[in-house]
Formats: C-alpha cells, structure tokens, sequence
C-alpha cells in the first residue's frame, strides 16, 4: 500500500484529497503523477481491500478504480465505498470490452461516471474538474443554508440587526444566483451525456436484435415508427414519446434469449407449449434491461405488451388504463405490423385487412381510444402495403393474371419468378413442369380475389 503523499514545495496545501485504485503500479504512478502536478493530495493502492482501510481512516474526496482487478473488481469496491461514504465522489476505469459489465455498475454502484482506457489527459482532468466542482458546489450551498438559518435565530433576537443581515442576505443570494446558473450548466451537460449513454445501450440491444435474423427483427423500425406516430397522435411530450418509440424498437429483445429453434419457429407453426415458452421473451427482457436505470419505463412496457385491455387472461392481470400506455401503444402497433408483413399468420393481409381485425378487438385486447387513432396515422407510415390479402395457392390452382406476392423459389434455392409477376399460361406451365419429379409441391403466394 503506497501511502506517499507527493506535494510542489512552497505551494499552498492540494484543494482535493484523491484516493486511486489500480492493480497496475503503472497506472496507479501516472495518475500520480498527473494529479499531483495540478495540486491534488494523491493516496494510492493496488486492491480493493486497501482501499476500503483507507477510508476507514480517512475522508477522500474523490475516489478513482480500475473496473477489473483480483478480488474484489472495481464495481464492487465502489459500491461498500458509496455506502460509507456517500458524498466522495466515484469514477471507474474500465475498457471497451468492460462496457457491458459497466453499464450495469454504473446503476449498481451509485458511480457517477465511467472513464475510458487509455484515457486523455485533458480530458480527465476536465472531468475531474466538473465533477468536484458539483461537490463545492453542493458543499457551499449547505454552508450557506446554514449561515441564513443561523442568521434567522439572531434576527429573532435582535431586530436592530434586521436590515444590515438582509443586506447581507442579498449579497449572498446573488452570489448563489451565479454559482446555481453555472451548476445547471454542468447539469445540463452530464445530462446530454446521460442521454448519450442510454442511446449507445439502446443501439447494442438493436444491434444484438438485427443481427439474430429473425423474422420480426427485420420489422422491428416499422414497430417502432408506428409507436411513435401513436403517440405523437395523443401529443405526448417528447420524452414520453422517445420513450415508447424506443420500447418498439426492443419489443423483442427478450427473444434472444429464447432457445435458438424455438426463437427461429414461425408463430404460426408453433404448438401450444411453445407458445406458452415464447410468450415468456417480455420477462426475460425486463429482467436484461431493467438494471440500467434510465431503460426502465421502456422495460416495464415490454414486459407488459401481452396484457389484454379487458385483463381476461393477461399475464399479470392488468386491465385497462393499469396496463402501462407504452405496453398498450406497443401491442397493437407490433400486431398491426405483424399482420401485414405475415409474421403472425402465415398469409399477409392488406391495410384494410389488419385494420378490420383489430377493431373487433377492440376494447378487448387493445385500448380503444387508440384503435380509434389508428386509420389516420397508418398513411404517415408510408409502409409497402397490399392492396389485397394474400393466399397461398398450390400450381394447380394458379390462374392467368394472378399477381404474385412473394419470390417462387426453387427446392435449390433458385428463383423461378420474382415478387410482382403476373401469370401468364406460359410460366403457370412451367411451375408446373418444374414440380414434376420433385417430393414436395411448390408454395405460391399471390393476391386474393380481383
């Protein structure tokens, strides 16, 4: 345990007692050092064990750790540190392939913020400054609470005194007038970063998502467009509309963590059993997200997307306006898209279609009042829509002028006809010639009725 204290000869007493943790004497010696040069009373240790004697011992002001260390991890040395010394200030070193494990720390913990590895001087010494002058701030302001409570008494004693305490009193308020616009400017910055850091989650839940390649993974954007032109419709303020924007987005994030061939079943091939399995996804997400703090509300109308308006059979027996607006705006937008694009059914229905459907389940499965809102908001969608239902026809039933809806592909992967063809006598005889011999018929999806 290096308990040297390094201070400029001649220079006035270090404004700030900092205490490092680091496994690595490489890094616990450049903090050191640069810390030191700008008149900071530096103690440093290489575990956390140490680190919690030290401050046993003493108050630190701030309180810097490496994220991976033997033992107890950074994480976890913050989080005893915060519990016993709430008002240090906590950074945490971390890498980039820390990132997951310190996101959750960062909620865990109670740390303020993380600082990448290697970092840039400027940069954290910038950060260093901003966050202990929160502290001073804070420190000064209970100082001067208590100088104006202090001041109350004696007014009560001596009303002689009245007006040159007043006097006083203004001077300190416009002096606190200047010190609060500066704080809500370092507010207004840390909270830009806030929002920053709950994008990035946001992307690597997405991300995680489109690269599974799952059938509703593809939707996911038209889910989440839908949920926000819903809620733009109600005129929700924009943070609840990011909001319910974002919970299309990770509807079913939860997925993921379902076994691979059951994730990879179409709905609508899927037996009870696994039906009931997959309908568990809104919990397993909630449980993966509701440890970072600021994806909370969006984790709450996840896991509630399945509960019915009416609450006859609803997971967790919620019923109307109980059922989360997010979870309500999300079930139907989810279920919209998912009839026209064929991921519930097997066959994709028209606007006309799936809008039909959810309104005689209306009041039932879905809030009313937005099933009302729904008709004029879907050309906003500007989505490639059907302007029939579709069918699935065997070649033996293909007629000239049917449109098709889908790709024919081959049993090799070849493709036979393209999306929006049109028969004729001629590729009708061909599909069929090319069936001939083959063990299982041709699948062909085309337009419904004239």
């Amino acid at each position: 345990m290096d308990k040297e204290l390094t201070e400029t000869p001649h220079a006035p007493p270090p404004a700030w007692k900092v205490l490092c943790v680091d496994d690595e004497n490489s890094i616990l010696r450049a903090l050191k050092r640069l810390l030191t040069q700008h008149q900071y009373e530096v103690v440093t240790t290489d575990n956390g064990e140490d680190g919690l004697a030290l401050l046993r011992q003493d108050n630190y002001d701030l309180i810097i750790s490496d994220m991976r260390m033997p033992g107890m991890n950074g994480a976890e040395f913050l989080a005893q540190a915060a519990t016993h010394h709430p008002e240090s200030i906590r950074l945490l070193l971390t890498g980039y392939a820390d990132m997951e494990s310190t996101i959750a720390a960062v909620n865990e913990g109670r740390i303020h913020r993380y600082i990448q590895k290697p970092w840039d001087s400027a940069k954290l010494l910038a950060i260093l400054d901003e966050e202990l002058e929160i502290k001073r701030l804070r420190t000064e302001n209970q100082a001067l609470l208590d100088i104006v409570q202090q001041q109350n008494e004696q007014l009560q004693d001596s009303n002689a005194k009245l007006q040159s305490l007043n006097n006083q009193l203004e001077d300190k308020v416009r002096l606190r007038t200047e010190q609060i616009r500066k704080a809500m400017k370092n507010l207004e910055t840390r909270n830009r970063q806030i929002q920053e850091q709950v994008r990035a989650t946001v992307r690597v839940f997405y991300n995680l998502l489109a690269l599974s390649g799952l059938d509703s993974s593809s939707h996911a954007n038209e889910i989440s467009l839908l949920c926000q032109l819903i809620a733009q419709a109600l005129e929700l303020n924009e943070n609840e509309t990011r909001q319910i924007k974002l919970t299309g987005l990770l509807a079913e994030v939860g997925v993921l963590c379902l076994p691979s061939e059951l994730a990879g079943t179409p709905r609508f091939e899927m037996t009870e059993e696994q039906k009931n399995e997959f309908l568990s996804h809104p919990q397993l997400a909630f449980q993966a997200m509701s440890p970072v703090a600021h994806l909370s509300s969006i984790a709450h109308a996840i896991k509630h997307q399945f509960e019915r308006f009416d609450g006859k059979g609803s997971p967790e027996g919620l019923a109307g306006e109980k059922v989360p607006l997010g979870s309500r705006v999300l079930a139907l937008s989810r279920d919209y898209i998912f009839l026209i694009r064929g991921i519930s059914h097997r066959t994709r229905y028209s606007s006309k279609s799936a809008l039909d459907i959810l309104r005689k389940r209306s009041g039932h499965i879905y809030d009313p009042n937005l099933v009302e809102v729904l008709p004029g908001i879907i050309p906003k969608l500007e989505a490639d829509l059907l302007n029939r239902d579709e069918k699935v026809v065997s070649t033996a039933h293909l007629k000239p002028g049917m449109q098709l809806t889908r790709d024919v592909m081959g049993f090799s992967g070849l493709l036979l006809l393209s999306e929006g063809h049109r028969l004729t006598e001629e590729t009708i005889e061909r599909l069929k010639s090319y069936e001939e011999n083959k063990t299982e018929p041709l699948e062909v999806f085309v337009l419904s009725g004239k």
